[in-house]
């Protein structure tokens, strides 16, 4: 990938005129830099001294041989030095670099280091609104604490939850994390925001959409445990009480933090190598038929709510249909098998999101990574049945545990609890 990277931001500078064609002479004396440029090429002649965090721009002078650090601001930005002259140094400015008071007091300059001295030029980096990316739980309940992503955090005066009711409780930790406790009275979902020295934020995703369910929400589990006859006033009930479907929980201490009731995946039984049975033993969660959201599928993402301890064994494979005759496309959610540890806990709840991208063709009825995307959202909620006939899941959706490893999963050693199933935008 890093290879790749570096071909294509090279030829895309030559094409831009900023990097000669010509052999590196190492310099003499301290590093001098005389100017920055765009590395647009319909502007290329165009010379500045202030510019966005995020943009890509060459700075140009001489010295530059032996390059160690380039810092925005006393921020350290990474640079490719395989694209470095004695005369250029092609580089994005980090969007992490400060641009102003109070969080951090700036230099306004770009800090050249080499190995035989440094160079200094004034340059400003422009004030940005500020940008929410992310929460920890985008349904977390009043008094939970919650971390809010992002970056341009300046100056924040509030922190504003749906129907407008303002944070008392908040810690600004740096320009990209804000920490704050959930007021009480929100009573429907909506824009979180964020109020800052240069702007306010709102974030692209409705918090405490389980007090609000639209198109596309599919399950909060919220009414009676009478699977057959749910109630008539909460179409988002979901399937949930059957052993082969999870186990319905309606104690909130069991899963401290939750909104309501959740099911809880928690095999009872050895679970052998290569068992993806998804109707016995707590080993799913099934939701209704439900309408999806249109548009174009990349636009789209699975999200819910989910609380786990100790996973280190296993996936949760997630498909859109019935496998009365075979899964058209599964996704996997195994975030443990990316952390270094190798075990997962989460502590609390948090907000899962898989891209529908994601979910791929299967294979024998299993996960695997080499399968290829659906085209559609409409695609991917059907699968192929007997004698060519498509199976439409109609906006259900499977959730099971399936043990892709190589040795048996102890039974009782597996327990994880979902909420808020959803498909929401997410662009």
């Amino acid at each position: 990938m890093q290879t790749i990277y570096k071909r294509v931001l090279y030829f895309l500078l030559l094409l831009g005129g900023i990097i000669p064609v010509a052999c590196k002479k190492s310099g003499s004396g301290a590093p001098v830099i005389t100017h920055v440029r765009t590395v647009d090429s319909t502007a290329r002649d165009s010379f500045f001294v202030k510019a966005y965090p995020g943009t890509l721009i060459a700075i140009q002078g001489s010295g530059f041989d032996g390059l160690e650090h380039v810092y925005f601001n006393d921020f350290d930005a990474p640079f490719n030095s395989a694209l470095v002259s004695n005369n250029y140094i092609p580089i994005v400015i980090p969007d992490k670099a400060p641009t102003a008071p109070p969080l951090n007091s700036v230099s306004n300059t770009i800090k050249v280091v080499t190995s035989h001295g440094t160079a200094t030029f004034q340059f400003t980096l422009v004030l940005t609104p500020p940008v929410i990316l992310a929460v920890s739980n985008e349904n977390a309940p009043a008094g939970s604490t919650l971390v809010i992503r992002g970056y341009n955090f300046y100056g924040i005066s509030k922190v504003i939850f749906p129907g407008g009711i303002n944070a008392s409780t908040y810690n600004v930790d740096s320009s990209t994390q804000i920490t704050v406790t959930v007021p009480p009275g929100i009573t429907a979902g909506d824009s979180l925001r964020v109020v800052g020295t240069f702007g306010t934020a709102s974030s692209p995703f409705v918090y405490d959409n389980w007090m609000s369910p639209t198109t596309g929400f599919l399950a909060n589990f919220e009414g009676t445990t009478d699977m057959w006859n749910p109630p008539t006033n909460n179409p988002y009930y979901g399937w949930s009480q059957n052993q082969w479907v999870g186990t319905f929980v309606t104690d909130p201490t069991k899963f401290p933090g939750g909104t309501g009731n959740c099911v809880e995946i928690n095999p009872a039984n050895d679970k052998p190598k290569g068992d993806n049975s998804w109707w016995q033993d707590a080993n799913s969660i099934i939701t209704n038929t439900a309408t999806w959201p249109s548009g174009p599928i990349g636009n789209y993402a699975l999200k819910f709510e989910v609380f786990v301890n100790n996973w280190s064994a296993g996936s949760i494979w997630i498909g859109t249909t019935f496998p009365s005759d075979n899964w058209g496309y599964l996704a996997e959610f195994a975030p443990w098998k990316k952390i270094s540890s190798g075990k997962l806990s989460t502590g609390t709840w948090l907000t899962a999101t898989i891209p529908l991208t994601s979910f791929l063709s299967a294979t024998n009825n299993a996960y695997t990574s080499t399968g290829t995307g659906a085209a559609s959202i409409s695609a991917l909620q059907k699968s192929p049945g007997k004698n060519g006939a498509i199976n439409d899941g109609q906006g259900m959706l499977m959730i099971m545990y399936a043990n892709d490893g190589t040795t048996t999963i102890k039974g009782g050693t597996f327990a994880m609890a979902i909420d808020n199933i959803r498909i929401v935008a997410i662009k």
